[in-house]
């Protein structure tokens, strides 16, 4: 007959040995669970239950350095914390010494009682010691000292009467302690508390009693802890084979299983408990050609090795059956999953989107696991195969390409994984740029991309040094111009210690004749008007014909030599310059002055080209755009043209075939239609030949209002408030007169009039159209006669309006008129914006000054004024309700019932007027305003 003898550790292990009955192994057993360790051979498995215990000086034993210390303790262990022991007969208990334990003094009583019991705790009152164990078996009653066990470690205490615990009913445990003897040394146990296996919430699961005294009839206090607790159990001989188990991984129908997976089930305990287990896995539904009822032992964890690994991207077919001496188990589900497919390399060069690469890479990656072999696909787009179409490189982690790459050319590559017939899949595209070769012109940079391939940026030094070593980029990609964003390349000084370096590829120039050009101009930061340079601020166009090494300065601009904010194009012949490795640059320096010019200097059009034997004129532009006019002018090239030039112009965006003479280089086109876009091209005419047509495009504007001028403003009628008299009106065609403003960037202007009311104090505002083009305007006002104008106002972006403006005057002379000029803002600050509708108003700014009221009589006050977020009511007492309105008279915010507290944190900053609705019918109008 076989014995099963099981040590149950409820907390945070459970242990379950067997053993033949005729082999002592207890002692390997104690061994076994003091190092947490299993040990297959000797047919116990470990299974965790747990973590988090409590060391304490009290119970089971009360074994503390005091006389006549005395404890009960009673207990509920779950019935599903102790499938493992079902229908066993417990032989002997366990607890658990730590190793600052002292000595158990003898002369000492202990008492250990069992009981099946449905209840899961004790309830809420004090139980009776008596009653609770007068329905329980005592098991143990001697002098725990003489137990055995190693100090520290699991003492054991070896039953006088066996218990034979019901399968399905939780154990009641009851402990007595009586020490008479104070020990030298108190001794500690290990306890359970607030873990999966105890419920931190059910104090009522523990129940005890310490005294020194005789023992009360009850247990007083409750805890959610219990002692760490073991059993020996045994069980009788087995009548028939185990039932099946339970696999809990990998889950049914699981996908991406690894290929060296863990097979994980619950074990099978009991009379008929397994004694092994058996597993069947296949290819096939019901296969065995991996595992043919492979035993495994004991266990209920079994994993494949990682030197037989199954097969990637494989469906697998598993049964685990338990087994005992009277047989297996029958018809035990079997379970299907799938292992993962094989994963990608992690490649570590080259590096993503390096530069610079060698024209014969080396390609490194991590070994995967579980692969044989790799390949590699390589070409000229992403996920081409023109140089490299799925190569099979072998099981190496490294790959030289075996022919020459081009120069300044960006492949991309693939490197997958491959086991038998899985390969890895979607693994990642990266790409790399060879190193730049010697260019041989034509060449054109248009900075689509920015720095362009083969360029590249340096920071520091100077033409005479050459670059630096430092890393900061100080050229970066923007609109030429400071229109839009992208497609040229552009420098921002303004401070000091700025040095940056845009330098080109190489170019071999050996065959002569060539001659590089480029357009450039500078602009105030951010905006297109123009700005000045710094005074020790320079900007050089550098050459090298030894590939970088050494520099020569071919053009220096600087404060005596500002380019303007229009395009300019830069030409140098290169004819003197033959060498087979020329490099360029362009290098700004804002110098150790910090000025006070903030700029941006920009380059586009880069382009190394031979000399044409017509040249084209450079720097075509337009002016003077009227409605119905527009003039075209342009630069000669360093050649003049033996027979002048072409012209054309069209609405049409087509290149024309031919075009009128001239030998000027401007030209008026007139007449135009207002409103209309226009494209013009001119060419150089030389003896034979002509130039590439260069070209442009500008819109007319439409026909000017009558209030373009002074003399034509409109007359604005005067009211109480904005929307009481509002115009809505339009600058669309105005053109720009020669008034004085307070900004600058700013044009196409119209005018308007107002007749200054009996207060002499006057407001004039504008606001904005939804849909209109006007986006900003600038307001300047002035006294005096058309043509003889004497500015005495002027504002751009008002606190209240924005980029719209608002301008109050007062102390002006009742009856006299002044002139209100609105102009369209040409910067960028508040957006650049075109003609078109906005609304102008006048009105009457004293009818309500600010702390001045309406209906003074109620005599209430509002503070702080102005004031930032909460604004306060003197008595609020009298208020039924309070209105906001804006400057313009619109309604803001109604509060019913106010607070003495009105909070109007929303608001945005500018004027209100707040009107108190009495409770007596009346009405109290306050000007305020909002920080």
């Amino acid at each position: 007959m076989i014995l099963i003898e099981i040590i149950f550790y409820i907390y945070p292990l459970i242990f379950i040995l067997l053993r033949m009955k005729k082999l002592n192994l207890l002692f390997l057993l104690l061994i076994s669970l003091f190092t947490y360790q299993s040990y297959s051979g000797q047919n116990f498995t470990l299974t965790t239950c747990s973590t988090g215990l409590s060391t304490n000086t009290y119970g089971p034993m009360n074994s503390v350095t005091t006389a006549n210390s005395k404890n009960r303790t009673a207990f509920i262990i779950p019935s599903s914390q102790l499938t493992a022991i079902s229908g066993g007969i417990i032989t002997g208990t366990y607890f658990k010494r730590l190793a600052s334990s002292g000595t158990l003094p003898a002369g000492t009583t202990f008492k250990i009682y069992l009981k099946n019991t449905a209840a899961a705790d004790f309830g809420s009152g004090s139980p009776d010691w008596a009653t609770e164990v007068s329905t329980a078996t005592l098991v143990y009653d001697s002098d725990p000292a003489t137990a055995t066990g190693s100090t520290p470690g699991y003492k054991q205490y070896v039953h006088s009467t066996n218990f034979p615990y019901t399968g399905g009913s939780n154990l009641a445990i009851y402990v007595e302690y009586v020490q008479t003897t104070a020990p030298t040394t108190a001794i500690t146990w290990d306890y359970e508390y607030g873990t999966t296996c105890i419920s931190s919430t059910n104090s009522n699961t523990t129940k005890y009693i310490t005294t020194t005294s005789a023992f009360p009839a009850t247990l007083t206090s409750t805890n959610y802890r219990r002692p760490v607790i073991a059993f020996d159990v045994t069980f009788p001989p087995a009548v028939s084979a185990p039932a099946c188990t339970t696999m809990s991984a990998p889950a049914n129908n699981a996908t991406a299983v690894s290929v060296t997976p863990t097979f994980t089930w619950a074990g099978v305990f009991g009379q008929n408990g397994a004694t092994s287990y058996l597993i069947n896995l296949g290819t096939t539904p019901g296969g065995t050609d991996v595992m043919n009822g492979v035993d495994v032992g004991n266990v209920t964890t079994y994993t494949v090795p990682a030197g037989t690994p199954l097969n990637f991207n494989q469906q697998y077919y598993i049964t685990v059956i338990p087994k005992n001496a009277i047989g297996n188990a029958t018809g035990c589900t079997e379970r299907t999953f799938t292992t993962g497919n094989i994963t990608c390399p992690s490649v570590t060069a080259p590096t993503s989107a390096a530069i610079g690469v060698s024209t014969t890479p080396t390609i490194t990656w991590t070994a995967t696991s579980g692969a044989t072999g790799y390949r590699i696909s390589m070409g000229t787009t992403s996920g081409g195969t023109d140089i490299l179409n799925n190569v099979d490189v072998g099981n190496v982690t490294t790959y030289t390409l075996g022919t020459v790459l081009n120069n300044s050319t960006t492949y991309y590559y693939t490197v997958n994984s491959y086991n038998g017939g899985a390969t890895s899949a979607s693994c990642t595209v990266r790409n790399f740029t060879t190193v730049c070769g010697v260019l041989t012109p034509s060449y054109t940079n248009d900075f689509a991309t920015f720095p362009g391939n083969c360029w590249s940026q340096a920071s520091g030094g100077t033409p005479a040094t050459g670059p630096g070593t430092g890393t900061t980029n100080y050229w970066i990609a923007d609109g030429f111009l400071n229109v839009g964003s992208t497609g040229a390349a552009r420098i921002n000084l303004y401070s000091t210690a700025r040095q940056g370096w845009l330098k080109s590829p190489s170019f071999n120039l050996s065959a002569g004749g060539y001659r590089v050009k480029f357009d450039y101009g500078l602009t105030g930061y951010g905006v297109t008007t123009a700005s000045a340079m710094g005074s020790d601020d320079v900007i050089q166009f550098v050459v090298s014909t030894d590939g970088g090494t050494t520099w020569t300065v071919l053009n220096t601009w600087n404060t005596s030599n500002t380019p303007t904010n229009t395009l300019n194009t830069y030409t140098f012949d290169l004819s003197n310059y033959i060498g087979a490795n020329t490099m360029f640059a362009i290098y700004g320096n804002d110098g150790t002055v910090d000025d006070t010019q903030d700029y941006d200097f920009f380059v586009d059009n880069f382009v190394v080209e031979t000399i044409p034997a017509c040249d084209s004129p450079t720097g075509l532009s337009s002016s003077l755009v009227t409605s119905n006019s527009a003039t075209i002018s342009w630069t000669a090239p360093a050649v003049a043209p033996a027979n002048g030039y072409e012209y054309y112009y069209s609405t049409t965006n087509t290149a024309p075939t031919s075009g009128t003479a001239t030998t000027a280089t401007t030209v008026n086109l007139s007449p135009l239609a207002q409103s209309t876009t226009y494209y013009y091209w001119v060419r150089s005419i030389c003896t034979g030949t002509q130039s590439v047509w260069l070209t442009g495009s500008f819109t007319t504007p439409a026909t000017p209002p009558v209030n373009d001028t002074c003399s034509g403003a409109i007359a604005l009628t005067v009211g109480n408030n904005f929307a009481a008299s509002l115009l809505t009106t339009s600058n669309a065609g105005a053109t720009t007169d020669g008034t004085t403003s307070c900004q600058t960037s700013r044009g196409d202007n119209v005018w308007f009039s107002v007749v200054v009311p009996a207060s002499g104090s006057i407001t004039v505002e504008t606001k904005g159209v939804t849909g209109s083009g006007l986006l900003d305007t600038v307001l300047s006002a002035h006294s005096g006669t058309c043509g003889s104008l004497t500015s005495v106002g002027c504002n751009d972006d008002s606190a209240a309006g924005g980029v719209y403006s608002l301008l109050s005057l007062t102390g002006q002379t009742p009856g006299s008129t002044l002139y209100f000029s609105v102009w369209r803002y040409t910067g960028t600050a508040g957006g650049t914006s075109t003609n078109g509708q906005f609304q102008i108003s006048a009105y009457d700014a004293s009818v309500l000054g600010t702390s001045e009221v309406s209906g003074a009589k109620n005599g209430i006050k509002v503070y702080p004024n102005p004031f930032a977020d909460d604004l306060n009511i003197s008595d609020i007492s009298k208020v039924k309700s309070v209105l906001v309105n804006d400057i313009s008279g619109r309604l803001v915010k109604t509060i019913s019932n106010p607070g003495s507290t009105l909070h109007l944190g929303e608001l945005k900053s500018g004027m209100y007027l707040v009107t108190l609705e009495m409770k007596d019918g009346t009405k109290q109008t306050i000007k305020t305003i909002k920080k």
